[in-house]
């Protein structure tokens, strides 16, 4: 008989939130063969002000907000669970969450094997409870955006969010990142932590060409002003005065409030090179970027951003957020140039790079490509070392 894990997260997609990132479900879909998965997909509503009254004056310690299960099959429950905004009762409403899922699974007949929270800061609180309940082993994994906020602004959960990461039989960070910021703020592991990036299905290895001096991003436009746009177009504004044909292309789809707020910069700023291209189907990104001259998105905030990775293996070098994304992951390579959001010379700078050294960014990256060091970003390899993580561990005697 297969394994059970039970996965636990707020950003699998479900009928409550179907727009959510596909960074989990693909995952859990690429091990469906090897293990039984059940996924209880977690949606935070906020109660009434009179619904928060009267839980308050009943239980003002650990009021318990309504709750609702809605199965979507056998394998998938989506919860909508009350929670107050700016984490107040964060980890009481967790610790309800987490008793109801309990007995959800004891109504079912399930008995996990493993448990794997898709967070620390949110899906550890959860984990750690059931692990207790059904004496199993747990994961988590670091999503440094949600992760590194919460850590900083929620002190009195420090202790507990400590406790949870030592005591994980596996830590899956998505980013050197992730792991570095869970290290210095709750001290280093003892038990097993394995970098695990995000997969993504569009993971051909192109070889690189020669293009013109053509940037490109690819972002939803909604995310506009977290994606750094207007540092984009300002250093647009700037490099179309110094390369002849110089243009940069934004792929995504938005609002029409959304493309007229872009469009606003770009007059603003001059930037005619900057041009909306509007949306780009995902399986098109490779191809798109391979005839680009170099791939810049400088978020403010960035878990990961499998696009990075998705023009990297395209053979498109990039300029990315330091102390985000994929910083940590190409420090000894120079086709991957990181440069902070807030620096606005060294993003352009980055830019320019990509134009003025592209000859040798590109054949520095073929040269990664053909010694087979960016296959472990590739999904079969990522999913492998999932597989084989999990498996050895529920290997170990109790």
């Amino acid at each position: 008989m297969p394994k059970v894990i039970v996965h636990i997260s707020g950003d699998y997609p479900d009928r409550i939130q179907a727009g959510k990132t596909k960074a989990v479900s693909s995952l859990v879909d690429a091990v469906r063969d090897t293990f039984d998965q059940k996924i209880y997909s977690i949606n935070r509503t906020t109660p009434s002000a009179f619904a928060v009254a009267g839980k308050l004056s009943r239980n003002p310690v650990r009021p318990r907000f309504d709750m609702q299960f809605e199965p979507e099959d056998e394998d998938v429950t989506a919860i909508r669970y009350g929670g107050l905004q700016g984490g107040l009762y964060m980890e009481s409403a967790l610790l309800n969450v987490a008793d109801r899922i309990a007995e959800d699974l004891t109504r079912r007949g399930i008995k996990p094997d493993f448990i794997h929270a898709h967070k620390l800061t949110i899906e550890g609180l959860i984990a750690e409870r059931l692990s207790s309940i059904f004496d199993c082993p747990y994961a988590i994994s670091i999503q440094v955006n949600t992760d590194r906020k919460i850590l900083k602004f929620r002190p009195d959960l420090r202790k507990s969010f400590r406790r949870i990461y030592h005591a994980a039989a596996l830590v899956f960070p998505f980013s050197v990142v992730g792991q570095r910021v869970c290290d210095a703020e709750l001290g280093m592991r003892g038990g097993p932590t394995i970098l695990l990036p995000c997969t993504s299905p569009e993971d051909r290895i192109i070889a690189p060409k020669i293009a013109n001096p053509r940037l490109a991003s690819v972002f939803h436009l909604k995310d506009y002003r977290n994606k750094n746009v207007l540092a984009l177009i300002k250093a647009s504004a700037s490099l179309q005065e110094r390369h002849q044909d110089y243009s940069f292309h934004l792929y995504g789809g938005g609002s029409a409030e959304d493309e007229n707020e872009i469009d606003t910069l770009i007059a603003d700023n001059k930037a005619t090179s900057f041009e909306r291209k509007g949306p780009i189907a995902h399986e098109e990104v490779q191809a798109m970027l391979n005839g680009m001259c170099g791939f810049a998105m400088v978020s403010k905030r960035e878990t990961f951003g499998m696009v990075f990775l998705e023009a990297l293996l395209a053979g498109c070098p990039v300029v990315f957020p330091k102390d985000w994304a994929i910083d940590g992951f190409f420090d000894d390579a120079d086709f991957a140039l990181g440069a902070s959001a807030s620096d606005f010379p060294a993003i352009e700078a980055a830019m320019d790079k990509l134009i003025v050294d592209q000859h040798a960014l590109k054949q520095e990256l073929a040269n990664w490509q053909e010694t087979g060091k960016l296959a472990a970003f590739q999904r079969e390899s990522v999913v492998e070392t999932y597989r084989k993580a999990v498996t050895e561990t529920l290997s170990v005697p109790a």
